[in-house]
């Protein structure tokens, strides 16, 4: 189940090996009371629904549908297991298995909000209850008017009250968990927004310092690269700023295409792009530095026609701090832009 997202994957496997679980409790419970008739014909239909939901989670079949049809068929089942035990043989006998029900009940009501947003676990919930209470007093409610059965007519309203106060505290619990999670996804979203570029949508100085400091340690084999559009005024004053913005966007999105796996590119500032590399050799770096450089002169942009960049690279060394590889990649960049323009230089230092 790897390559899975982390909440998914978490969810699967409980799931599957909660499943896989009950079947040898399933299967002993039938060896052991098969004179039972419910669990004589219905314990192996329901040990063989968990048999196929434990190969379909393995399989990695849809989660969500195997989700709903887990409440459905979980919940008919000790449905009708409860209306078995009230309504078929003798009531006191039958109560232990009654009361192991509702907590059965209770453990559905959990998967209700596990797998539904608030609400529909409320109304599953209280569906549920509905369920329990209207065959309880169907059972029941005629007998304690005459005076038969009250004790077990105290406890299945005892237990009736632990469903409805379970399903309460479940619904307090999931709007919490929904507010937390709200929460959270919107300091997630700041983060992310304070770290991208709104023009290009790629990282920005910011997340491009971060990701220097992270790499501080290990300078060796890092490559810097800083690249600068080439006459990038000239095209702000003749075509306009908005044209200029979508020279930066496509730019932005050839970069992106082209790089190689593991690369990160950003906006450093203005027409002046960030890229940090890392590379077993010079050769293979500025091989792929150059492609990139092609990538943006090949093909002309339009309304604007040909553009190029400069590009300057500094190579890591252990005991390199961040600052000094920056600074070299920058005098790089100066000394392609001082030797005419669209080309690659390696810092020297």
């Amino acid at each position: 189940m790897q390559g899975l997202p982390f909440n998914e994957r978490t969810k699967r496997t409980a799931y599957f090996w909660g499943v896989v679980l009950a079947i040898p409790v399933l299967g002993l419970i039938w060896l052991l009371r098969p004179e039972e008739g419910f669990i004589r014909w219905l314990y192996p239909l329901f040990t063989l629904m968990c048999a196929i939901w434990a190969w379909r989670l393995y399989r990695r079949d849809n989660l969500n549908r195997i989700e709903l049809e887990t409440i459905a068929v979980t919940s008919g089942f000790f449905s009708i297991k409860f209306a078995y035990y009230l309504f078929w043989g003798n009531l006191q006998q039958n109560w232990v298995e009654i009361e192991s029900t509702y907590w059965v009940m209770a453990l559905v009501m959990v998967l209700f909000y596990i797998v539904l947003e608030a609400r529909k676990g409320l109304a599953y919930s209280l569906a549920l209850v509905a369920i329990t209470l209207s065959l309880g007093l169907l059972r029941l409610g005629g007998e304690v008017a005459l005076g038969q059965n009250r004790s077990e007519f105290l406890a299945f309203a005892r237990d009736e009250m632990r469903l409805v106060a379970m399903a309460g505290l479940l619904y307090a619990l999931a709007i919490v968990k929904d507010q937390l999670a709200d929460a959270h996804r919107q300091v997630l979203q700041m983060h992310t927004l304070a770290r991208t570029d709104p023009l290009t949508g790629l990282p920005n100085r910011l997340a491009l310092s971060e990701r220097l400091e992270e790499e501080a340690h290990r300078a060796h084999g890092l490559y810097v690269v800083l690249l600068d559009l080439d006459h990038f005024k000239q095209i702000n004053d003749r075509y306009g700023h908005a044209v200029g913005d979508a020279v930066l966007r496509e730019v932005g999105r050839r970069l992106r295409s082209s790089l190689r796996k593991g690369d990160l590119l950003g906006r450093w500032g203005g027409e002046e792009f960030m890229i940090l590399m890392r590379g077993e050799n010079q050769h293979d770096v500025l091989a792929a530095v150059e492609r990139l450089r092609e990538d943006i002169a090949f093909w002309p942009f339009e309304q604007v026609g040909a553009v190029s960049a400069s590009f300057g690279v500094a190579e890591g060394h252990l005991g390199d701090s961040i600052h000094s590889l920056v600074e070299r990649a920058d005098k790089a960049l100066y000394q392609a832009k001082h030797l005419g323009r669209n080309r690659v230089e390696l810092s020297t230092a």
